[in-house]
């Protein structure tokens, strides 16, 4: 590229003789060419390690433990590599920043530009664009592929070792309702197949004793309430001695119908979109479930949108530290997004530790990275743009 072709392009399109508005100058597209190449290798490598060291070694293992077919471990890693674009597009980012920035400044394109009055936020500004779009494609590959193909995943990998689809029944179902902080109902199943439940036992509690047991052998939700078929209610008093006994066909009890959904749910955060992530975490709030376990969820349910805009932060940090006055080796680049994205993860696991134990709110840990990451970029802008 030589120093009079950006000269020529840089200039605005007139307003006036009906000439017709261009959203991307000669400039922009060329940087935006510059960024695509490094960016779809970043993806491809850093898909490749990721797949190779968290799925393809279980695949492996399982393969030669089960003795699971080549199709088999071929389908569920096709269906895996969703999740793990999910985490390589930010990662791909940074490289391809660092590298397409590299480059220009190190065949003297950026001095070129700066020379020809073009501001260092005006070159990047099709950079921010080119992120911003790879954050909000991010998002929607996270909700609307990657639950469908976790789950499908599952699904294959569980019917090829145990040659039967995986069991919409649940063993050994336990429930708990808190009210006011204390224990108010305490709900066993000893078997639920998704629309009735069996071995069924309830504990009811009085302040801090116990009120009333519940057996049944069987129980359905129904609109109202739940109804429990042949069963016994026992009554206690002040001292804990049965008050009474009484046998019944049919009873209903009052217990709240997120019970239906929450025993019905058999998938990890990975494998729900943010909506239903989150009425699964005000399910678990309503039966009275608090403490690290929700702090855990909540951390995941903000990092499905704080991880995709991570693409924004990388490029930040990236694209100054890419303006070097020689030009570099792109193993220089390789390396130091590695070392980047290491420092990154670093510190994203500590404040997720954090938010899980209490210590900073769910959203604070899941955003804090990024915050630290803003702050180191803009700054790292701002001294380019002087220099």
């Amino acid at each position: 590229m030589n120093t009079a072709k950006p000269q020529e392009e840089i200039v605005p399109p007139s307003g006036g003789g009906g000439g017709g508005f261009r959203l991307l100058s000669i400039m922009d597209r060329y940087l935006i060419t510059e960024l695509l190449g490094p960016f779809l290798f970043g993806v491809a490598a850093f898909t490749a390690i990721m797949t190779a060291t968290s799925v393809l070694f279980e695949l492996i293992t399982q393969m030669v433990r089960f003795g699971l077919p080549l199709s088999v471990v071929l389908e569920v890693l096709a269906l895996r590599l969703p999740e793990m674009a999910f985490y390589t597009f930010p990662m791909s980012m940074l490289l391809a920043s660092l590298l397409a920035f590299g480059r220009l400044s190190g065949e003297s394109e950026i001095t070129a530009l700066k020379a020809c009055g073009v501001s260092l936020f005006r070159i990047m500004a099709p950079v921010v664009v080119v992120a911003l779009t790879i954050s909000g494609a991010t998002v929607a590959l996270n909700e609307f592929v990657v639950p469908h193909a976790d789950w499908a995943a599952k699904n294959i990998l569980y019917e090829a070792q145990h040659q039967r689809k995986m069991p919409t029944a649940r063993e050994n179902v336990f429930y708990q309702e808190m009210e006011n902080g204390r224990l108010k109902r305490f709900f066993y199943a000893r078997n639920f197949d998704g629309q009735a439940m069996k071995g069924v036992l309830v504990q009811e509690f009085e302040g801090d004793r116990l009120d009333r047991i519940i057996r049944a052998d069987n129980a359905q939700w129904k609109p109202g309430g739940w109804t429990f078929y042949d069963g016994e209610m026992y009554q206690t008093g002040e001292n804990g001695e049965y008050r009474f006994f009484v046998r019944f066909k049919e009873q209903v009890v009052a217990l709240k119908e997120s019970l239906l959904t929450l025993s019905q749910e058999h998938r990890t955060p990975t494998e729900m979109n943010i909506r239903e992530l989150s009425r699964h975490i005000s399910l678990l709030k309503e039966s009275g479930q608090h403490g690290n376990s929700i702090n855990e969820l909540e951390v995941q349910l903000h990092q499905k949108l704080s991880v995709p805009f991570a693409s924004v932060i990388f490029m930040m940090v990236g694209a100054p530290l890419g303006l070097r006055p020689n030009r570099s080796s792109s193993s220089i680049g390789l390396g130091l997004s590695i070392l980047i994205i290491f420092v990154y993860y670093i510190v994203m696991f500590m404040f997720m530790a954090m938010g899980q134990a209490g210590h900073l709110t769910p959203w604070l840990a899941a955003w804090m990275p990024n915050l630290i990451g803003a702050v180191v970029g803009a700054g790292l802008i701002a001294k380019k743009a002087r220099a």
